[in-house]
């Protein structure tokens, strides 16, 4: 089962090439809520296999050795500069919410300029408020199963079972595929996303468990929905 779960993840993106096509042929409100709908089914379905076939603890959880990464655990200094790196990820994350946020306790208007960085993926983002609905699930799915499949599930398959790879070369392979699972976004946005692949494994690696990749992963998603101006939002 740990084979065919592997190896469906390595499939996945070949499906997108088909897809993503289809979808900017006719990005339409049924069309997106459609490819929502199906990225939220296969993911909530593969990551409860992968807690059935390896369990929950070992999927969520995880006690490296410090020769199993001899490169970060022994070295304070390492350590301290990945923290500070996650760090830096996630003011940036944020800092845009707080921004609007702020604004809109000051009343200030909202110029949703950085939407423009947007614009080419206009046709897989939410415009509409059913969209935007449908975004917060997408959101929340991304974060609690990718962070399950490419920091739980894949990592154990290449380093714990069946495959003895080393633990830092299983998060380079895994945060690869995780890349490409967004081809979607273009060559540097697949790169950009293993980076991000890499950040999140470091996180977890230094936390023990999965549960800040899985907060940072779900606001992550969340803040487009700040970035994009609302439907019904006036042009300022």
């Amino acid at each position: 089962m740990q084979h065919l779960l592997f190896l469906f993840l390595l499939v996945v993106p070949i499906s997108d090439l088909y897809a993503i096509p289809k979808l900017k042929r006719n990005p339409s409100s049924e069309n997106k809520i459609r490819y929502y709908q199906l990225i939220c089914a296969w993911m909530w379905i593969a990551s409860a296999l992968a807690v059935v076939v390896i369990g929950f603890r070992p999927l969520f959880t995880i006690s490296p050795s410090p020769g199993e990464i001899s490169w970060l655990l022994p070295h304070p200094w390492v350590r301290h500069l990945v923290e500070a790196l996650i760090a830096i990820a996630a003011i940036i994350v944020v800092l845009p919410v707080g921004l609007v946020a702020w604004k809109k306790l000051t009343k200030r208007p909202l110029k949703y300029s950085a939407a423009a960085a947007f614009k080419s993926f206009s046709y897989f983002l939410p415009a509409t408020w059913t969209e935007r609905h449908w975004w917060v699930f997408v959101s929340i799915t991304a974060g609690v199963c990718e962070e399950t499949l490419f920091r739980g599930f894949m990592p154990h398959y290449l380093h714990v079972f069946p495959c003895t790879l080393n633990l830092t070369l299983a998060l380079l392979i895994s945060s690869a595929i995780f890349g490409v699972h967004h081809l979607y976004q273009g060559p540097g946005g697949v790169a950009g996303t293993a980076i991000v692949g890499i950040l999140f494994g470091l996180l977890f690696l230094l936390t023990g468990n999965l549960l800040l990749p899985i907060v940072f992963h779900v606001a992550m998603d969340l803040r487009l929905l700040a970035l994009l101006r609302p439907p019904a939002a006036a042009p300022s």
